[in-house]
């Protein structure tokens, strides 16, 4: 087992931050009287999916703290990338709402969604690169 204190904190921070997207307010909808704030976790039909980069983002986590150096890699890109997918689906979504998405307010989770891919996707990067093999 390969101990890499340093790449593992990196993971650690990327998974919170990643984490954090998931569940804080990706958008916000005050129209109508009515007030609606949505995140990625509790999207109608796409629980299922934050679950997955959840999963994804758990097992990162857990092949660095295990010493992982393949799996942190390999996870680490998996969950920067469906992030990364997941920001821009549903930011091309609202543009095609034309008029409309102008009612729509991005939150902290949209913001962090990015954050948490890009910060990822280095972690992961990071943690191949700084991890000496025995």
């Amino acid at each position: 087992m390969k101990k890499n204190p340093v790449g593992t904190l990196i993971v650690l921070v990327a998974a919170v931050i990643s984490c954090l997207a998931i569940f804080l307010p990706f958008y916000s909808v005050d129209a109508f009287g009515q007030s609606i704030t949505v995140s990625l976790f509790n999207a109608d039909g796409v629980q299922v999916v934050a679950i997955v980069w959840l999963a994804f983002i758990a097992l990162t986590l857990i092949s660095a703290l295990a010493g992982k150096k393949a799996l942190v890699l390999v996870f680490g890109i998996l969950s920067g990338a469906g992030l990364f997918l997941s920001y821009t689906l549903n930011n091309n979504q609202l543009k095609d709402l034309g008029e409309l998405g102008s009612l729509v307010n991005k939150g902290i989770g949209n913001t962090l969604t990015i954050v948490g891919a890009v910060c990822m996707l280095v972690a992961g990067i990071i943690y191949a690169v700084t991890t000496k093999a025995e």
